[in-house]
């Protein structure tokens, strides 16, 4: 999970962060299923997400993914925002959906396999730290009626500008690996892997072994104040205070089932316009 990228700390992404990619990508074209096409049986599971800094109220928010053994559709409504994100493996194709302006960016799934680390794309922690410790846990225990098991994560890291920002980070995910749905989930990675090879072998190299689902995942960092920082901030030339002390982020797997969703879950609505290179 997650959804799902790098900010000057590393994180274990989660699928939320596949995401994050489709803002930098240009226009293309996307194709829009029938509407006439069967229901599909889909992985449906709700995320409840907060994220809250010292001494500041928790940002809270809901997304939802649906996934099915081809596709899959990301939902994350906000207080400004109101975005949907489509993966078709059949089609090809990754499109970005602003759901309050009724438009959308589209690209070929191809072209972003070509840049984008397969680790990235399934959750995996990208250039771990070799100071990095991880412990696991063999007490099972429940998050929205599914059994999973903590894997914590300490976790060291440097700012990519040396003398910035350096912190300690603890991660704990509840992950599961037999759930219902864990069919669609697996088959999906396993789609998504061909693709990534297909496109950029010499960065993917052999896919991963099947990443679990995390149910719920908690990292807390610790952040310090490089030299660089201190001096910058002497100097007037930066605001230190905007750097939290200590920051907490939850994402909690709230309800979980596998249903049939229309075919066209997945699709563009019809109603929907293409973004130009001048849509704000």
């Amino acid at each position: 999970m997650g959804l799902l990228v790098s900010k000057q700390r590393k994180k274990l992404y989660s699928l939320i962060s596949l995401a994050l990619f489709l803002g930098l990508l240009s226009p293309g074209t996307a194709r829009s299923a029938s509407s006439a096409a069967p229901d599909k049986k889909a992985l449906v599971f709700t995320v409840s997400v907060s994220d809250q800094g010292a001494g500041k109220t928790a940002a809270l928010r809901t997304v939802t993914y649906t996934i099915t053994d081809d596709a899959m559709r990301i939902d994350a409504p906000g207080k400004d925002a109101d975005r949907s994100y489509l993966w078709n493996l059949s089609t090809r194709t990754v499109a970005s959906l602003d759901n309050l302006k009724k438009t959308y960016h589209a690209d070929s799934l191809d072209k972003i396999m070509g840049f984008v680390d397969f680790s990235q794309l399934l959750g995996q922690s990208a250039g771990n730290n070799p100071k990095d410790r991880v412990v696991q846990s063999t007490v099972p225990r429940t998050v929205a009626g599914v059994s999973c098991t903590d894997t914590t994560t300490l976790h060291r890291f440097k700012g990519r500008v040396v003398g910035m920002i350096n912190g300690d980070q603890k991660i704990v995910q509840c992950l599961a690996t037999d759930f219902p749905g864990s069919d669609l989930y697996r088959s999906f990675q396993t789609g998504l892997a061909a693709l990534a090879k297909k496109a950029a072998p010499e960065k993917t190299g052999a896919p991963p072994r099947f990443t679990p689902l995390s149910l719920e995942t908690v990292r807390t960092t610790d952040y310090s104040k490089g030299f660089l920082v201190k001096i910058l901030s002497a100097l007037h030339l930066y605001d230190s205070s905007k750097i939290p002390a200590r920051q907490v982020e939850r994402e909690t797997v709230t309800a979980l089932d596998v249903r049939p969703v229309a075919a066209d879950t997945f699709s563009i609505p019809a109603s929907y316009h293409k973004e130009t290179a001048g849509t704000p």
